[in-house]
Order: structure tokens, then C-alpha cells, then sequence
């Protein structure tokens, strides 16, 4: 069911939607929508889809969608963002029936990069960029998930196992390490199986190719399309189907409709244990953990990896978009250009693939929003390097 109403407050124009959901979400059985613009031109509406649509004679003004889950606490967040246009225009804000395991990131426009000059000269210019919608994976792809898939992706003559790697048939290139330090995915006798005890941790030592075609192989089980040719290891951005985040993608889904914040949650800009697994110290004032070094947790595992979603979720449900592992995204490692980028999807050859969020390994300034890693070649393999994957929205 959906509602609306218009008001004005603070010379500003408001329309507020309401969504009664079925299921019960990150913001409960019922979501407030409201839209927020500096002009009473704007005419907005709601379809049953959970589009938000407007029309008006003017453009060039922003225009906020905010969210809350209770209109007497007046505790609205920010969701989404744009700039209006005179023609009619339509943004995803909710979904009644998400992929299973899988959250609707709004996209919009957000602010792209290091905002808070915290360092790191590679998180530069700061620039705008708008991203279509898209959902997410809740959290990193774990041990069980990785094994479900090697076994049938083994079974039907799609990988093999050679000296302790599996190697793709279509393309010989390296997809998972195994028998290596830690390892917690092992295979005897054409059986892959998890390690006792660490089905529900991140899987690790996958490579870039391997998380490619992971997400085709688990696309294909779930009856999706294949965006990657694994022989050229090009990606069909126009198919529905899984497929690694673009760096654009996993940097507005992990500030979580929040601009100008350091780290996922928008309440602080500090970070100790209780909000990620990562490797305190006092190198940055921002880190305030009362216990350093590794997370005392999962100190004693020889990963140090702690099972997903243990930390609270971002405001857009998602978990450990700091910390844990690191992620491969899709695109190839440079230098952001300047100016308002929309669906950038990285340069079209490189050397090395950009991976985000920062692991148990790392320090603060690693696992903030912005942070990239630029010196993975896709073949490697790493003990704290993992990913996820999201889909495009279809309608």
C-alpha cells in the first residue's frame, strides 16, 4: 500500500510517501519516503513498483529523498539524491522483493572520493558521480557459498583442480588458492568442503578472475544471465545478471546515502572494535579502539576474519563495507578524472583491479569509505581479499 501527502516547512517542499511492506527490513514493516526540494513546481508521485517520479517546469535544483521508519521521532536519514529535470524522471527507492540475500542500493548522485582529506592522494579529485540503481549482496560471499559453487562448477567439467589452484577450463586462469596458510576451503577426492566451524566466514585466496566467475556460475544456479565472457573476461553491463560492483557502485553503497562521512555509519567519524574488524593502532586520531592490533575476537584464528554479519549493517543493510576482507570491484586501477561521472565503469585496460573496504590486516585509514587499493594484478590471491557481487534493477 502507498500513500502520500505535500507540505512546506522551513521554505522548503516536502512530499512524504508512505509504504506499508509485507516483510520487515532494515527500517521495519513500514518505510516513510519523503522528497525534499527548494521549489513547490516539483510534482512527485509513487507507483506501486516503488519508483519515485517527478515532473516540472524548471530543472538544475537538487532534489533529497529522505527515509525513516517513524514519523513522530522526525529521525529522517538521507537515502538518495539528484538534480531535477524538466522532463519526467523516475528513481528506484524500494523494493518489495529483493534477490534473496540482497538489498536495494537507491544510487543517485553522491560525492565521490576523499572528503575528508584524510590522506591518500589516490581517493583524488573528489568528484560527483551518479550510479543507476542496483542490489547488493548483504555481505561478503562466504566459505559454504564459494564451496556450493566450486562443487558445481567442478561437477559439470567447468574447473579443475592443478597443483593446489583451481583453474578454470574455459580460460586457464587461477580462480582460488588452495593448501595455503589458513586455508579454510580444502578439496580430497573431487570434494570441495569447508573447513569445520567456518562455513559462515569470508571466503579468501579467490582471485579477480575467480570472483568473475564465481558470480557467473552462481548466476547460471539461480537461473540469471552471464555477464562475463570468461575467455575475454569482458563484462555485458546490460545483462541482468550477478556480476562485481563497479568501484562507483561499492563506494556509494557503502556510505550509505551519507555525504562527508569517513566510515560507513553516519554517527561518528571514529572507529574501535565494536564497529569493525580491522588492526587497531594509534596512528590515527580517528582511531579510538580502548583494545589494538588485531580485533581481540578472532585474534586467536589464524585468518582473523570474523563471520559475516557479526557488525551492524550500514544504513542501506549492508555488512562489513569495512573491514573483515577486502573486495574486488571490476574496474581496472587509475586515477579518477574530474567533473560529474555517470556509470563510470574504470578505464578499459590496465594492469592492476581496484579492491575497497580494507581487511582485519588493516588500519583505520584503510577501511574508510574512500580508500583504494590499486596494486592487485587479477591473478593474486591474498589471505584477507574476498568480494561480493550485486544485479542490476531490470524494470
Amino acid at each position: 500500500m502507498v500513500s502520500a501527502k505535500k507540505f512546506n516547512e522551513s521554505m522548503k517542499t516536502f512530499w512524504v510517501f508512505v509504504i506499508f511492506n509485507l516483510g520487515v527490513g532494515a527500517f521495519g514493516s513500514v518505510e516513510f519516503f519523503r522528497a525534499v526540494t527548494e521549489t513547490n513546481a516539483l510534482r512527485l508521485w509513487l507507483t506501486q513498483k516503488g519508483y519515485l517520479c517527478w515532473s516540472n517546469d524548471g530543472s538544475g535544483f537538487e532534489v533529497v529523498v529522505e527515509r525513516s521508519s517513524n514519523l513522530t521521532s522526525g529521525a529522517w536519514a538521507p537515502y538518495t539524491r539528484g538534480v531535477a529535470s524538466n522532463q519526467v524522471v523516475c528513481w528506484k527507492v524500494h523494493e518489495f522483493n529483493p534477490p534473496p540475500g540482497m538489498v536495494l542500493i537507491p544510487g543517485g548522485r553522491f560525492t565521490m572520493g576523499n572528503v575528508l582529506g584524510d590522506g591518500g592522494i589516490y581517493a583524488t579529485p573528489v568528484h560527483q558521480v551518479e550510479v543507476s540503481p542496483f542490489f547488493m549482496k548483504t555481505h561478503e560471499v562466504t566459505n559454504e557459498e564459494m564451496r556450493d559453487v566450486l562443487q558445481w562448477a567442478f561437477d559439470r567439467g567447468l574447473i579443475i583442480v592443478s597443483n593446489n589452484v583451481v583453474v578454470g577450463v574455459q580460460a586457464t586462469n587461477a580462480l582460488l588458492g588452495l593448501n595455503l596458510y589458513g586455508s579454510e576451503i580444502l578439496f580430497s577426492n573431487g570434494v570441495f568442503y569447508c573447513r569445520a566451524g567456518r562455513e559462515n566466514y569470508p571466503c579468501v585466496y579467490v582471485s579477480w578472475y575467480g570472483a568473475v566467475a564465481y558470480c557467473n556460475y552462481r548466476g547460471i544456479i539461480d537461473g540469471k544471465e552471464p555477464c562475463y565472457d570468461l575467455e575475454t573476461w569482458t563484462c555485458d553491463f546490460t545483462k541482468v545478471g550477478y556480476r562485481l560492483p563497479t568501484e562507483a557502485e561499492w563506494e556509494c553503497a557503502a556510505r550509505g546515502g551519507y555525504e562527508g562521512k569517513r566510515f560507513p555509519w553516519p554517527d561518528s567519524d571514529l572507529i574501535t572494535h565494536a564497529r569493525a574488524n580491522y588492526k587497531s593502532d594509534t596512528n590515527n586520531w580517528y582511531d579510538v579502539s580502548p583494545t589494538r592490533g588485531f580485533h581481540p575476537n578472532w585474534i586467536t584464528n589464524a585468518l582473523h576474519t570474523s563471520p559475516v554479519g557479526f557488525f551492524a549493517p550500514n544504513p542501506y543493510g549492508l555488512y562489513d563495507m569495512s573491514g573483515n576482507v577486502w573486495e574486488w570491484c571490476w574496474d581496472w586501477a587509475d586515477r579518477y578524472e574530474s567533473g560529474l561521472q555517470v556509470n563510470p565503469v574504470g578505464p578499459a585496460t590496465g594492469t592492476f583491479k581496484i579492491f575497497r573496504g580494507g581487511s582485519n590486516y588493516t588500519t583505520a585509514e584503510r577501511v574508510t569509505c574512500a580508500y583504494r587499493y590499486l596494486s592487485a594484478k587479477p591473478s593474486s590471491f591474498g589471505y584477507d581479499i574476498g568480494f561480493r557481487y550485486v544485479i542490476r534493477v531490470s524494470e
